[in-house]
């Protein structure tokens, strides 16, 4: 590993580590949203806490910052493979958020923004997924896990290259909805109402 990739790692890991949902709170003098509805500071618990601009300008931030980091890379390193690193960085700073005492959220929309760069057909993939799952069951965790899953045949064979970095996003975030995951088996997952 070069210095060069292994700063840039660490750059998108601290661009990554931004929680927007805890910012945006703190702004608008509103409860952590860690401490809030599911405890996830993603757009989905700032829907319930702060309402919809709230939760939009939180999934944009999350979006834009995977987007961001993944696009910086790209001047020093067009590599593929190497660029799916890094995104996987911006994500593990998402989940595990030096600035906010490592409680992050589960990484989905940061994953997305990462993905949008890396390839725009495989995030519209996703977008396609997430939006058929949450239309039919109403329920964000399980719309979010189907999108990531979804995503592994696509890595598998149109881009083999990213699929060991972006397949290891996917397990974290799969990691990350295993409470959901139990609720969603025990019937007790929070649903948006239609």
């Amino acid at each position: 590993m070069s210095i060069e990739f292994f700063l840039l790692l660490c750059a998108a890991y601290l661009i990554g580590s931004i929680s927007f949902a805890v910012v945006l709170s703190k702004q608008g003098k509103l409860p952590d949203p860690r401490s809030f509805g599911s405890g996830n500071p993603g757009a989905s618990n700032m829907l319930r806490l702060g309402g919809r601009s709230l939760a939009l300008t939180t999934l944009l931030g999350d979006l834009g910052k995977g987007a961001l980091a993944v696009w910086i890379a790209g001047f020093w390193n067009p590599d593929p493979a190497a660029l799916g690193w890094i995104g996987l960085a911006a994500v593990c700073g998402h989940i595990l958020p030096a600035y906010h005492r490592l409680q992050g959220g589960k990484g989905v929309a940061t994953a997305a923004g990462v993905l949008l760069m890396l390839s725009w057909p495989m995030a519209l993939i996703a977008v396609l997924l997430w939006l058929s799952v949450f239309a039919w069951r109403r329920i964000a965790s399980l719309a979010s896990m189907a999108a990531c899953t979804g995503l592994l045949p696509w890595f598998a064979w149109q881009r083999p290259e990213l699929l060991i970095p972006c397949g290891l996003m996917i397990a974290l975030i799969l990691l990350r909805h295993r409470v959901n995951i139990g609720r969603l088996l025990d019937g007790s997952e929070n649903h948006f109402k239609r």
